[in-house]
């Protein structure tokens, strides 16, 4: 193998998604010494003499054009777009269908059953999202109206273009917003398309989230916190793809005769919510805010004289209200959220007993792990190696 490696690396920075996959790829290149990585642009793909200056690539394929002339060099390629689910390149993307899952289940559990999606119309990634959320939500029972826009097909490469601000067709997104029924429930296909949208309702006053409750994708700090009100979003791991395109390319340096798979996906982290989703939309209003007070406080051990107090009715009216539209007591709402919380935090985290016990409310590790097991006839260890990573 040459002394230094040359890797040509195409990942667009305009989205803290590339940012993060970049950093991913630059963290594995720090233990291969022969590496060296060199940020190129997407013309400089296209040209075959430009090409030979390389040894590999990790890149974002988005049109034929820089396809055909990377399969033409005959160098190892991984790309991290997956513009198509069939090619002669073999790619590694996020995985859209356990994105709209994971988006599903937030407005599940927030008690949503009249959703839509928001996306890049003619995006593969936005399309891919959209179906799968409206596949999901409607095994539910749930209804879910899908954004068509008006330009017609965006074409891949536009996704280089997304800015914070300038939104194209926000007439268009304005007039779709407004007439959806409320309240709903709204899962955009990534932050800034959750940006752009909560921009519009605060044009035209419409409540978020008591009229519109807004989930992005990606977990873009920036984005999320610039919102208003702050941003809810699933975290997918840009780094951790990034590292491990670094190692799908480096498998193809060490051991060319071995094909790699042609499809891999990588799946989403967990859903971190802020203000944009904290809403339930209960018959009774203060009903929503008993819900989110309890998601917010669970960590601290609350009871339910606790969300009484915090109310400011009678045990008599909160108890039945409780009853009539949640189908529980106040008490057994808190420890149902508590054993869903901990179940979350034992598939999707790798947190010990005590961490997850501190966050659900639990007093102890132990009280927690003997919870568990009367609940699931397993303890927490043996439940999470059954169902760890599985959305």
């Amino acid at each position: 193998m040459k002394s230094t490696i040359r890797i040509a690396v195409q990942i667009e920075t305009n989205r803290a998604h590339g940012r993060a996959l970049l950093e991913g790829i630059a963290d594995y290149a720090l233990a291969h010494s022969d590496w060296r990585l060199e940020s190129v642009e997407p013309a400089a793909l296209t040209s075959i003499r430009n090409l030979r200056r390389f040894d590999g690539f990790i890149v974002r394929v988005m049109d034929d054009k820089t396809a055909n002339a990377l399969i033409k060099s005959r160098k190892p390629v991984i790309d991290t777009y997956g513009r198509s689910d069939f090619g002669d390149i073999p790619f590694i993307r996020l995985d859209d269908a356990a994105i709209a899952r994971r988006a599903a289940e937030c407005f599940v559990e927030h008690k949503y059953f009249r959703c839509a999606f928001c996306g890049f119309p003619g995006l593969r990634f936005s399309d891919a999202r959209g179906a799968a959320f409206a596949a999901a939500m409607t095994e539910q029972g749930a209804t879910c109206s899908i954004y068509n826009g008006s330009r017609g097909r965006m074409k891949e490469t536009s996704v280089r273009r997304e800015r914070m601000g300038g939104v194209a067709d926000a007439d268009t997104l304005r007039k779709w917003i407004k007439a959806l029924p409320k309240p709903i429930a709204v899962f955009c296909c990534n932050d800034i398309r959750a940006f752009h949208l909560l921009g519009i309702c605060a044009d035209e006053h419409i409540d978020v989230p008591r009229e519109v409750a807004v989930l992005g994708v990606d977990n873009d700090k920036v984005l999320c916190t610039f919102s208003n009100p702050p941003l809810s979003s699933i975290d997918t791991n840009p780094f951790a793809l990034g590292q491990k395109a670094a190692s799908m390319l480096n498998g193809l340096f060490s051991t060319p005769t071995v094909v790699p798979p042609a499809a891999t996906l990588h799946k989403p982290c967990q859903t971190i919510e802020r203000t944009s989703t904290e809403f339930f939309p209960t018959k009774t209003p203060w009903l929503s805010d008993a819900l989110v007070y309890i998601r917010r406080h669970l960590g601290e051990g609350i009871s339910a004289d606790d969300v009484i107090a915090h109310l400011g009715y009678s045990h008599t009216t909160i108890g039945k209200a409780f009853r009539r539209e949640i189908g529980t007591s106040v008490q057994q709402e808190i420890i149902r959220q508590r054993r869903e919380r901990a179940c979350r935090l034992l598939k999707e985290t790798s947190l010990t007993a005590a961490e997850i016990a501190s966050r659900c409310g639990y007093p102890s590790a132990q009280y927690f792990a003997h919870v568990f097991s009367s609940t699931f006839a397993s303890t927490p260890d043996v439940w999470r190696r059954h169902n760890h990573g599985m959305h």
